[in-house]
């Protein structure tokens, strides 16, 4: 199912801090840094091969990502797999008894493309998601 993966969301309490840490000590500069207002978010973008790599603030420290921060500290939040027709497997994890988050089981992502998410509690604990591909 899965081909490749798609992101890791790591959580940090200031995306440009970690921004310029990483071109300081690994020459790295992001693809992109952008606020996501209608999500609560600030990206640091990187491309690592085929994956991104996404140093997100959460700009509400009472939202879930805000609230996880606050509880775990900065960290890996989810890694998502890259997948083909999401739709179908989407479906397919709905009818293994999956609890699907998002209508339909699917979400769009603040990038535009499109997810599938697994209710933690549906698969021990782990914040499965997948991404189209």
């Amino acid at each position: 199912m899965f081909e490749f993966i798609h992101h890791v969301r790591i959580l940090v309490h200031d995306a440009e801090a970690m921004a310029a840490y990483m071109e300081e000590n690994f020459g790295m500069t992001p693809v992109k840094i952008e606020v996501f207002p209608a999500r609560g978010m600030k990206n640091a973008v990187y491309k690592v091969g085929q994956t991104n790599v996404e140093f997100t603030e959460p700009l509400d420290p009472d939202s879930a990502m805000g609230e996880y921060l606050k509880a775990f500290g900065p960290g890996p939040y989810h890694m998502a797999f890259g997948v083909s027709d999401i739709a179908d497997k989407a479906a397919a994890l709905a009818d293994k008894g999956n609890e699907m988050r998002g209508e339909n089981g699917m979400s769009r992502s603040a990038e535009g493309y499109m997810t599938a998410n697994i209710a933690a509690a549906s698969a021990l604990g782990y914040p499965f998601q997948i991404a189209e591909g």
